[in-house]
């Protein structure tokens, strides 16, 4: 198992969302409701992907912005009311919100950063392409976002030595495979098996200063490590369901309390770990190809109802397909014309992106207009930035061309 560089895969809609809540509200009117406050937004957006990017900065090498669209989801599943129970923030001018997204896109595309939106797809698909197609090349990926749908997509690919990460930067969470802290640590060649060595022969050892950067990155910035199996996340995750997406799960009942009051009831996380055992004792260990074949599925509902209950096997099957189909990310379950689409955007080739100026928000913004702060007069008491030391740093040697001293050149 080998260290190389990452594609740094940013959920788009994530980031701008979580930072627009914690924009100061005036007293009257709408969350950016004039440009003050729409260019103090778009600063934010620029210090606070600035800020991330200079301390990934060792050990990345590309940016991918993945931005929604209309889901394929709500067309194809309308009766499941996919995401029906978000509703749009009336304290909020979505239109400004908008302008300021796309004014931040064009911003980052001039630096090199890849901005993907493709009709039809949710980031969600299109994270899970660039993770896929990455990995198949043998390359790495950190997903950066909130969204714990996305754990799904950590992963280690054997055949290519290529894996996915996610990371939480709000809570500073890194989500990895099972052996990345091994690999961290520079697991040494005597705790292989002979198999692994002869397969990972050609790249068996770690780039010291790389894994040196990633330490040293974890240490500064307080980073936990959890190391999960994305298999057993995957299936716990279509048992239980979604309620942010309005996704429920596979069993759902009402049940009568004793003061009289109904209270609803659904698969619980405890419940899917013990139904996963017992689908692991009865069948052997659950694959992700498990949930494209009618005989495994039906397994997994015969247990579900041996566990749980309240329900009937029939209407099981049926909430079960319909988790997978809206929850897992896979190329059997995303519409073909749509997958063509997005592979069609990755297989374009990208200029590398400018890191001397992504990590820095001023340079994001040069000539942009949203840096005359004098032009803003925002009041202090209403700039969480007013305080902030925005220094032009000098470029470092790796973003400089490469230059001989005179007597060397005779």
């Amino acid at each position: 198992m080998k260290l190389g560089k990452h594609t740094l895969m940013i959920d788009g809609n994530y980031f701008v969302y979580s930072r627009l809540y914690v924009m100061p509200r005036s007293k009257s009117g709408k969350l950016l409701g004039d440009e003050k406050e729409k260019a103090q937004f778009m600063r934010k957006l620029c210090i606070d992907i600035a800020s991330e990017i200079r301390k990934m900065r060792p050990f990345i090498d590309q940016v991918v912005v993945a931005v929604d669209s209309k889901s394929w989801r709500k067309d194809l599943f309308p009766e499941a009311e996919y995401k029906g129970t978000r509703v749009a923030d009336d304290s909020v001018d979505w239109d400004a919100v908008y302008s300021v997204y796309d004014s931040f896109r064009t911003v980052l595309q001039k630096q090199g950063v890849i901005v993907q939106q493709t009709n039809g797809a949710e980031a969600d698909d299109i994270l899970f392409a660039w993770a896929t197609e990455l990995n198949n090349q043998g390359r790495n990926c950190i997903v950066w976002t909130g969204d714990r749908d996305l754990i799904q997509l950590v992963d280690y690919t054997q055949a290519t030595d290529g894996y996915t990460l996610w990371y939480y930067n709000t809570k500073r969470n890194l989500i990895a495979f099972n052996g990345f802290t091994a690999l961290l640590e520079g697991e040494s060649n005597d705790t292989k098996s002979d198999d692994d060595l002869l397969f990972n022969l050609s790249g068996s050892d770690i780039a010291g200063s790389l894994k040196d950067d990633i330490n040293d990155w974890v240490k500064r910035n307080r980073v936990s490590i959890e190391e999960i199996d994305s298999r057993e996340f995957l299936f716990k995750k279509i048992l239980i369901g979604d309620k942010s997406d309005n996704i429920p799960s596979v069993v759902t009942y009402d049940k009568q309390m004793n003061n009289g009051k109904h209270r609803t009831f659904s698969i619980t996380e405890k419940q899917s770990e013990k139904i996963l055992a017992q689908y692991e004792k009865d069948y052997g260990s659950f694959q992700v190809e498990h949930l494209f074949i009618k005989e495994n599925r039906q397994h997994m509902c015969d247990v579900i109802y041996r566990s749980v209950g309240n329900s009937n096997v029939e209407q099981i099957a049926s909430n079960l397909m319909q988790n997978i189909q809206l929850m897992f990310l896979h190329v059997r379950i995303i519409p073909e014309p749509i997958l063509k689409a997005i592979y069609k955007e990755i297989s374009k080739p990208y200029d590398s992106p400018n890191f001397h100026n992504l990590s820095q928000m001023e340079r994001i913004l040069e000539g942009t207009g949203f840096t005359d702060r004098d032009k803003q007069v925002v009041p202090k008491g209403m700039d969480p930035f007013s305080g902030l030391k925005l220094v032009d740093e000098k470029p470092k040697k790796e973003d400089q061309p490469k230059t001989k001293k005179l007597n060397e050149l005779f």
